[in-house]
């Protein structure tokens, strides 16, 4: 953390804060209890150690992804090690629907658009369709859309969100879908 809190990085060293901090070393799955809230991190997609958190309190849950993409396989499908890394890639999709099965709300990074998605793969950030595919088969209850794109103003991305919605039409059963905003307090 000493790293990430240079000048270059962010406008303020961990020195010139007024507060005690403690950092913790933290493994996926090990799960910590903090007074009401139990948190679990989980091991997402990205090109270096992310994890997002499962929050459950009170008999309501919250899952933020923070940087996040789908897994895909690096191989072409006429690729030696195409069918091995296929398994992998399924085992670890899983684990992060499991960490994710009936959350009332997911936090998720929708950086991209569909289009802008294929230049961006292995990056380490999502599309709106990947995030509502997420939500979807994790059963959540409503999408928070965000990790916007910073280069996409407002009208822009209320956009590209509602061309993500054209595409996926809410079926029965389907979460909400929102784009997340500056100020928005989520009440579950």
């Amino acid at each position: 953390m000493d790293a990430q809190l240079q000048y270059s990085f962010f406008p303020i060293r961990e020195a010139e804060m007024k507060a005690t901090i403690d950092y913790f070393t933290l493994s996926p799955g090990q799960v910590v209890q903090l007074k009401s809230a139990t948190v679990t991190p989980v091991l997402l997609s990205h090109p270096v150690i992310n994890f997002g958190y499962r929050i459950d309190s009170r008999g309501k849950s919250v899952f933020f992804t923070g940087d996040h993409e789908p897994y895909y396989n690096i191989y072409d499908a006429a690729d030696e090690g195409f069918r091995e890394y296929q398994v992998l890639i399924q085992e670890k999709q899983q684990a992060i629907l499991d960490a994710l099965n009936g959350v009332d709300v997911l936090i998720a990074d929708a950086s991209y658009t569909a289009e802008e998605y294929p230049a961006k793969k292995g990056w380490g950030h999502g599309s709106h369709d990947s995030c509502i595919d997420l939500a979807k088969k994790a059963g959540a209850k409503v999408l928070y859309c965000t990790h916007h794109e910073p280069t996409r103003d407002d009208n822009a991305l209320e956009q590209a969100f509602e061309s993500a919605l054209a595409r996926h039409p809410r079926q029965k059963g389907d979460p909400e879908y929102r784009l997340a905003r500056e100020g928005e307090g989520i009440e579950i």
